[in-house]
């Protein structure tokens, strides 16, 4: 099967996706202009296909695990391309969020068929090179979304922004019948388990919408607390009916494996630094350094430029010596960075800032690929999907909480602090920095046969 076709194709599906996205963050503000709506509303428009996303990443890889992953990820391409014209025509912020709902839909079909695709078509030995490729797609896609998204919305306003990548997906969705073939499946694929995946569905999207509410109301509030209440009842539903069915969406016994459940939690911690910087970092550059628009932009730049220089270094180095030492050392050096922010101030300028966020890129992009490697490791080949949407929740769940840490603690340390900015950011990042050295040693953990 010829690998370079295929692998293009994949990774222009992941520079599509993540191009439409961070493009996003350009557009809010004409968005809460032309709709007269609060930054917290127009949040939705990035929060609702990322929950949609998120929810049925898992169900949709287990699906490809059965039937097949081309087909889906073709699917996936004309959903999320049509989503995109449906969003570029939207007369009212309720249709542009259905439209974004669609398009979180597409790319679920897309993400669970991705990676997942690229570790069954290239030969174990190179699984650290195909989640560092993936990797470095998804960061050169956040580092392009950004500036092409600027200057299409300054050319023909936020629509632009949407209209920009159909001509990328109709290319696309031309060359799949060319460039990826089916790998060979074994005949009489069991049943897909219904019951199993509509549990698992709701009780996901309860649980991230649990945590994105969390960013903006207490914890405690009717909202949080009921929607976690509702994903514990489906996670209990859910083991139940996986324990009697013939062929369960999710194999527990997946998480027996140490390296499966410690390389998840590693990834939920690895990802919530991440997260909080891009949060709280324009916060303190505006408050504390006084820095404008195009300064913040230009300093928050280092965090997707390390990412990306360490995933393209890491994936390969871990086939080579192996995932159980770069994994935790990347995380270690995503750890110091936030110590480094916890003691920034004004008299170290932007080199704190810029320490910190180079820091914390290039050690969640060394840390990415040999955790997912090892993870996948773990996973019997039959599951890959499934073990690939898991990852996704997992990251998810992260950026989520990240979020939601660095909105609601910083408040909260703001009140306790009498009003002063600077030592709540301390408090907070002095937190974050005891998350990502917990996520070195969650790291750590590993089966003992080699992964």
């Amino acid at each position: 099967m010829p690998l370079l076709p295929a692998t293009a194709l994949v990774l222009c599906g992941a520079l599509m996706t993540r191009i439409q996205d961070t493009a996003l963050n350009i557009a809010n503000p004409a968005l809460m202009a032309d709709f007269g709506l609060p930054a917290a509303t127009v949040a939705w428009i990035s929060l609702a296909p990322m929950l949609m996303s998120a929810s049925l990443l898992t169900i949709f890889g287990r699906l490809a695990d059965l039937r097949g992953r081309r087909n889906l990820y073709a699917a996936g391409i004309v959903i999320f391309g049509g989503g995109s014209v449906l969003c570029a025509l939207s007369p009212s912020f309720a249709v542009l969020i259905v439209a974004r709902i669609v398009q979180g839909l597409g790319g679920a079909l897309m993400g669970a068929n991705s990676m997942a695709y690229l570790i069954e078509i290239y030969p174990p030995t190179r699984r650290g090179f195909v989640v560092g490729l993936w990797e470095a797609g998804i960061a050169t896609g956040s580092g392009i979304g950004p500036i092409l998204g600027g200057a299409v919305i300054e050319a023909s306003g936020w629509q632009g922004s949407f209209g920009m990548i159909l001509p990328m997906a109709i290319a696309m969705a031309v060359a799949v019948p060319f460039a990826m073939k089916e790998p060979v499946r074994a005949p009489g694929s069991p049943r897909f388990d219904l019951a199993g995946a509509m549990l698992f569905g709701v009780g996901v999207a309860s649980f991230l919408f649990a945590l994105t509410r969390a960013s903006v109301e207490p914890w405690g509030s009717p909202v949080v607390v009921g929607s976690l209440a509702l994903s514990v009842v489906c996670v209990v539903l859910f083991v139940r009916v996986e324990g009697l069915v013939e062929s369960p969406m999710i194999d527990l016994r997946m998480f027996q494996s140490l390296t499966f459940t410690s390389g998840n939690l590693a990834k939920i911690a690895g990802y919530l630094p991440f997260s909080a910087h891009g949060f709280l970092l324009p916060f303190y550059l505006k408050e504390v350094l006084a820095l404008p628009p195009t300064g913040i932009g230009s300093i928050l730049v280092a965090l997707p430029v390390g990412m990306f220089a360490a995933t393209l270094i890491s994936g390969p180095l871990s086939d080579r010596i192996g995932t159980r030492v770069l994994a935790p050392a990347g995380l270690v050096v995503q750890a110091i960075g936030c110590v480094i922010l916890a003691i920034a101030s004004p008299e170290m300028g932007i080199n704190a800032p810029m320490a910190g966020l180079l820091l914390g890129g290039l050690g969640i992009g060394a840390f990415i690929a040999p955790n997912d490697s090892a993870i996948l490791g773990a996973t019997p080949r039959d599951r890959i999907g499934v073990a690939n949407g898991i990852m996704g929740v997992s990251r998810t769940a992260g950026l989520l909480l990240g979020v939601a840490v660095g909105g609601a603690g910083l408040s909260a340390r703001v009140v306790a602090n009498g009003g002063q900015f600077l030592p709540a950011f301390h408090d907070v990042y002095w937190f974050i920095a005891v998350v990502a050295f917990a996520g070195v040693l969650l790291a750590t953990v590993r089966d003992r046969r080699p992964a």
